[in-house]
């Protein structure tokens, strides 16, 4: 029957000639069976998430850590600190250390970076801290979120790059002070019984901290698992030997601080007030973000017309969301968009998703020759009809909340942790126009 329902509504939308455009309460006449009603989100505003975690989730996921400072146009400042714990892995007494066995360096060696957002053209300078305190892991909360920090005392090294040039292809590698490698590396000819033990080796050397100027202007992605700190040696004329101290294992003890600091110059002004509680309405600037690594979230109340349509079969429904086209910053927008159905409080009742219980995503579209038809699309189709046949509690106020693509992390019952793009991608879209919800029905009474 659905099918067609969908089939009239094809021939209806081909020939046509209401006014489509129409937004009001009335419903639009139409002598050929399907109708549309339009409605323009009013309520609609921005939150910031007051945490989430930059950790590791699991043992067996990939893992990345951001570092980098970036200045946003609209938001304000982003700067990305990642902290990470290196450790032994039980060398010091299998290697028969020869009596012409010499150290040469110690470094600290970044696999391949990958550029989030920004400047690439300018020089990029960051300090290698030794941290001054243990990161203490508990294992009945086992996260580290955005907010966490460690205080560092002592800088190791200094890397200055340029991203164009290097093209953030090869490795990266801080050289460490001569006198903090060579106390190491005698530390294990003498077979320091702090290379058996992961925490004596951690009150030797507590963690590390890779700190952004704060003129630089790039956001880069870190493999977690690829960084480690290497104690080169050499026997003899053999040379490029080393020693690895790989990140701690399932990179439990590696997470990335991130701080958001709003500026005068920022376009958005009102956005510093906003809170997971405290959103800034639509209408204070004409403006809504979403943007990760900084939790910025869009929360819009989407009406409830059941009642009104239950003689009806829904044929489609659907929101719209134009972003700004006029943006030239080196800030990627996603492509997608996860959406949650939420109370007025925020807390998450689902995930949007259809009759096969798939995810729905806002899907961003654009007409190659028309730069200013971009807009995300969010069914509401299966949603909708699923409230009128009673298969979804019935609300009378539906919300939404929409950011970049992720889950919740439930670490235990009734406490929800919104996880994945959000803290690793910094992509940003602006919105200065208000959503649109369409829904297109047929009468049957």
């Amino acid at each position: 029957m659905r099918v067609f329902f969908i089939a009239i509504f094809l021939l209806s939308l081909y020939a046509c000639d209401n006014d489509l455009t129409t937004i009001g309460d009335n419903l639009i006449p139409n002598d050929r069976y399907v109708e549309v009603k339009r409605f323009i989100l009013d309520e609609t505003s921005t939150i910031k998430l007051d945490s989430f975690p930059t950790s590791a989730l699991s043992s067996t996921s990939a893992f990345l850590l951001t570092m980098g400072n970036i200045q946003d146009y609209y938001t304000g400042e982003t700067k990305a600190t990642p902290y990470f714990q290196v450790t032994p892995t039980g060398f010091a007494t299998s290697v028969t250390w020869e009596s012409n066995c010499m150290f040469d360096s110690l470094t600290l060696k970044i696999p391949n970076p990958v550029t989030l957002a920004g400047d690439t053209t300018s020089y990029q300078t960051f300090d290698l801290y030794q941290l001054a305190e243990h990161m203490v892991y508990d294992i009945d909360n086992p996260i580290f979120c955005n907010i966490d920090s460690l205080p560092w005392y002592k800088k190791l090294s200094t890397l200055t790059i340029y991203p164009q040039q290097d093209s953030y292809t090869r490795e990266l590698y801080f050289k460490i002070n001569d006198t903090i490698g060579q106390n190491l590396f005698d530390r294990m000819r003498s077979r320091d019984p702090m290379f058996e033990d992961g925490y004596k080796f951690m009150d030797y050397l507590k963690g590390l901290a890779i700190v952004p100027r704060d003129d630089n202007s790039l956001l880069t992605s870190l493999t977690a698992s690829g960084i480690e700190l290497r104690c080169y040696y050499h026997i003899g004329a053999k040379e490029g030997l080393y020693f690895s101290f790989p990140t701690s294992s399932g990179s439990s003890y590696a997470y990335t601080n991130i701080k958001y600091k709003h500026t005068e110059s920022a376009k958005f002004k009102a956005i510093k007030d906003a809170t997971f509680r405290d959103s800034i309405p639509f209408q204070k600037e004409n403006m809504a973000v979403i943007e990760g690594m900084n939790g910025f979230m869009l929360k819009m109340k989407v009406p409830s017309i059941i009642e009104s349509i239950k003689y009806q079969t829904i044929v489609k429904a659907e929101i719209e969301l134009k972003p700004n086209t006029d943006i030239w910053e080196n800030i990627p927008e996603p492509q997608l968009l996860s959406v949650y159905v939420v109370s007025s409080d925020n807390y998450v009742k689902q995930v949007l998703s259809d009759y096969s219980n798939n995810t729905i995503y806002g899907i961003l579209s654009q007409n190659i020759l028309d730069r200013d038809s971009k807009k995300y699309t969010i069914d509401l189709t299966d949603f909708y009809m699923q409230q009128v046949e009673g298969l979804q509690p019935l609300d009378r106020d539906i919300y939404l909340l929409i950011g970049l693509p992720g889950y919740i992390y439930s670490p235990w019952n009734g406490y929800q942790i919104f996880a994945g793009d959000v803290y690793n991608k910094f992509q940003r879209v602006i919105f200065e126009e208000l959503p649109v919800f369409s829904i297109y029905y047929s009468n049957y009474k």
